[in-house]
């Protein structure tokens, strides 16, 4: 591409990350692999992020693991558990060891359960809390670790990781720095079983109180936090499941006809009208 046409398919992607992904999908994965080579390592992610999980197992796995794994850093690791658990185990396995430890290690957990359950939807080690600490210390302790928090709460554990309590990040704030996070704490916390079907978490009366659950296991240990949205898009993804496990990369859609056969070539097109009217 010229230093044009790559300017104007980088505006696009980034204007338009989601349309640019849905081209994308109409083209053969190697096209799309070799495409995708030559672009920022921050645009590679924001089509990753907006391709269909199958057709983004695809591409990683034609990338090869090092590139992959690069763009795949990026992502929470629901998002990557869900591209991860559609490629062949063993370049599944080659790409998770190469990601950082703390992606790797949150991936695994959510691969160890079936898409059918909550645990494999869940946003692993929330940030927690001891019930020990005092409001300060808890403070401090909190200062570097709430970057993608998904609650107003902060959860409280014991030493167990045992779920004990949570509090609202205002209360903690507006509380004595001397007071313990014990005496500070909700006690009953609206939660749900890793183990549950989506289709039964999704009826459960908790919604009703809130759209974010603490996700615990029989020995109410504490393994991350989901909200109800993640529930109604899992049941719609499990659903397309065996759609998204498809090898066929040349997927035939009306946008084929509209956009042709490669982002491109739309870019191309682009190209042509924008062109006349730049020089005029």
């Amino acid at each position: 591409m010229t230093e044009n046409k790559l300017s104007l398919a980088l505006s696009f992607i980034s204007a338009e990350p989601e349309a640019a992904a849905k081209i994308l999908e109409q083209s053969a994965v190697a096209d799309v692999a070799q495409f995708m080579a030559d672009l920022p390592l921050d645009y590679q992610y924001q089509v990753l992020e907006h391709l269909l999980p199958g057709y983004a197992a695809r591409l990683c796995v034609q990338m090869g693991d090092k590139s992959a794994a690069a763009i795949l850093s990026d992502l929470d690791a629901p998002a990557i558990a869900r591209i991860i658990r559609l490629m062949p185990k063993d370049r599944a396995e080659g790409i998770l060891a190469i990601l950082p430890k703390k992606r790797r290690e949150s991936s695994n957990l959510l691969l160890k359960y079936s898409i059918r359950f909550v645990g494999a939807w869940m946003q692993p080690y929330t940030h927690t809390i001891a019930s020990e600490m005092s409001v300060a210390e808890a403070l401090h302790y909190l200062q570097h670790e709430l970057e993608g928090h998904l609650s107003e709460y902060v959860y409280i554990i014991d030493r167990d990781a045992k779920l004990e309590g949570r509090v609202s990040f205002f209360r903690l704030l507006k509380s004595n720095h001397g007071v313990k996070v014990s005496d500070i704490m909700e006690r009953a916390i609206p939660h749900v079983s890793i183990n549950m079907l989506l289709e039964n978490a999704l009826e459960l009366p908790q919604w009703r109180e809130t759209d974010t659950l603490a996700v615990i296991d029989k020995n109410r240990r504490l393994h991350g936090l989901i909200r109800h949205a993640d529930i109604r898009n899992a049941l719609t993804q499990s659903k397309d499941h065996q759609y998204l496990q498809s090898t066929n990369a040349n997927l035939v859609t009306g946008l084929t006809g509209v956009y042709g056969k490669t982002l491109l070539v739309l870019f191309n097109n682009l190209l042509n009208v924008i062109e006349p009217d730049l020089k005029s």
